[in-house]
């Protein structure tokens, strides 16, 4: 399974959700994204759940977040 790493912590809002979301749009079944965020993306979720995908994000204890996201 193919897995891309994203250190999107240093990007001004909205790009960390927009380079998701193009990801997302040209992700095959299968590949999934490791994204390093500057916190926990809550207004991604929406967005993520009208979408062919699931995931998972952990916070860490700098107030920023891992998401792992993959595309069914």
């Amino acid at each position: 399974m193919p897995n891309l790493n994203m250190d999107l912590r240093g990007l001004a809002p909205p790009e960390p959700i927009e380079q998701i979301l193009q990801w997302l749009d040209v992700a095959i079944a299968g590949e999934n994204l490791v994204a390093h965020l500057p916190h926990t993306p809550y207004p991604l979720y929406d967005y993520l759940r009208t979408r062919s995908c699931h995931w998972e994000c952990v916070a860490q204890a700098d107030g920023s977040a891992i998401l792992t996201l993959y595309r069914d």
